[in-house]
């Protein structure tokens, strides 16, 4: 009986340590790495299910960084969507007709674009680039990098007669924003209450405008030493984060903040006939800290040192 006994015990060790050294398949997304079984690669989504379980789940491959399959062969993937940091960056905003495209993205929100050409004899193409370009800046204003266009509208140009007055042509479009760049509420709060702020330029879009106005601002003492603030309180909403600025230049506004980077941050104002973002350096901004040397060699120079 012993004699049996013993290599039962023996196949049942060895078959659980051959169990737990089983690897799993490695998703690599942008803010995590999923341990998985990865059954399937599409066009546009990969399934996997988590070990020892039988529930099928689905990822947009936008979102993927690359897979490490278990037989040691890595499958990487592009992805469309881009770090959109400027105004400079707007043509990297990824557009599509395709909703499957931004699944699992975060929303920011609903927008509308048009535009219309001045005469009928306007170009079709020029009007419609000048309607999505305004959607694009509008996107990045809102801290967005891809847009889901759901209608779009185009008219050509009609010419009219002595009974009829002409059109000119016209193209339309309505989108939703999103971003695969989620914010980082946690690192956007440390940075807020230990550091104080320059504000540095202010970007505004009307309406009805055809392209954004910017503002540098000057925002230093009578010494040219930069105007450095503390922004103010902050509050956080259903995954976004908010500032009620007690600086008097801005009238205690309560401003969302749409990016954070290094050494900025973006705050923006949306009403329903404008957009606004306000851009703050860190203190510890290479600009900031140049301003500040130059005024105190400023200051030394005419105190005659």
């Amino acid at each position: 009986m012993k004699k049996l006994i013993f290599p039962m015990l023996l196949c049942l060790i060895l078959s659980g340590k051959s169990f737990s050294q089983t690897k799993n398949d490695k998703i690599y997304m942008q803010d995590e790495i999923k341990e998985v079984t990865v059954k399937e690669v599409g066009n546009n989504h990969i399934k996997y299910t988590f070990p020892g379980e039988e529930v099928l789940y689905t990822v947009n491959k936008n979102l993927v960084d690359k897979i490490e399959f278990s037989s040691g062969r890595t499958e990487e993937f592009k992805t469309p969507f881009q770090e959109v940091n400027t105004l400079l960056d707007i043509k990297k905003v990824f557009v599509t007709f395709n909703p499957v495209e931004v699944e699992g993205l975060e929303i920011k929100g609903d927008l509308f674009s048009k535009a219309v050409g001045v005469t009928t004899l306007s170009s079709v193409n020029n009007v419609n680039n000048r309607a999505l370009t305004k959607l694009k800046t509008e996107a990045f204003m809102m801290g967005a990098n891809a847009l889901f266009i759901g209608n779009q509208f185009q008219r050509g140009n009609q010419y009219g007669n002595e009974y009829t007055p002409g059109n000119s042509t016209m193209t339309t479009y309505s989108a939703k924003a999103y971003t695969s760049e989620k914010l980082d509420i946690a690192a956007a709060k440390e940075m807020i209450a230990n550091h104080k702020f320059y504000y540095y330029q202010k970007l505004e879009l009307g309406r009805n405008a055809w392209s954004p106005n910017l503002t540098i601002q000057e925002s230093v003492d009578k010494d040219y030493f930069p105007i450095l603030m503390e922004l103010g309180q902050v509050t956080e909403k259903e995954g976004e984060l908010f500032i009620k600025m007690s600086d008097s230049k801005l009238g205690g506004k309560k401003l969302q903040v749409v990016r954070v980077g290094e050494d900025f941050i973006s705050l923006m104002e949306r009403t329903d006939k404008k957009i606004i973002n306000y851009d703050f350096l860190l203190d510890q901004h290479k600009r900031v800290q140049n301003q500040m040397k130059m005024a105190q060699l400023r200051k030394e120079k005419e105190n005659g040192q």
